[in-house]
């Protein structure tokens, strides 16, 4: 992401961090959660940090919103992740397993978003603990994607 290596890492995982704190606090929770039990951890958020923009970056193309990766507003375009819906996804995990609970994600993307997957990919093989990383990104994507879904469902 260009903005990453133009405005450095340290300073959008901060800025993103502290948008996640005000408008998606259990989501910040699971990727800090995960953050530290995988590692280094700055690099892991920061990872956690980029998958999050670039999801508001496609949120914002598929919504017609304008304005930069860097506009703080399109965060917001995400959906807020309830309590209720991450109980929900960790029921799953530990009714399925987290191996069987993440190759149901990763399915999920190399049938929706191949390109994302990679990016996953991609980064996480960079790192000491590739299954822990690509866990953490599953459980981000599922939290995400449930909570839209949710969303979906009542306003019909």
């Amino acid at each position: 992401m260009r903005e990453f290596d133009d405005r450095g890492p340290e300073v959008c995982r901060i800025e993103t961090t502290l948008d996640l704190e005000a408008s998606n606090p259990e989501l910040l929770d699971v990727a800090t959660r995960c953050a530290r039990d995988v590692g280094d951890f700055a690099r892991i958020m920061t990872g956690f940090c980029m998958f999050y923009r670039v999801l508001a970056a496609e949120a914002r193309g598929t919504s017609g919103a304008v304005g930069s990766l860097g506009d703080r507003s399109n965060l917001y375009l995400l959906p807020r992740v309830s309590r209720d819906t991450r109980a929900n996804i960790v029921k799953h995990v530990v009714a399925v397993g987290s191996a069987e609970f993440t190759r149901e994600v990763l399915g999920e993307l190399e049938r929706n978003n191949p390109e994302l997957l990679q990016m996953w990919h991609h980064f996480a093989e960079d790192q000491a603990d590739y299954i822990g990383v690509m866990q953490g990104f599953a459980l981000l994507y599922a939290c995400l994607l449930t909570e839209a879904a949710e969303e979906r469902g009542a306003l019909h």
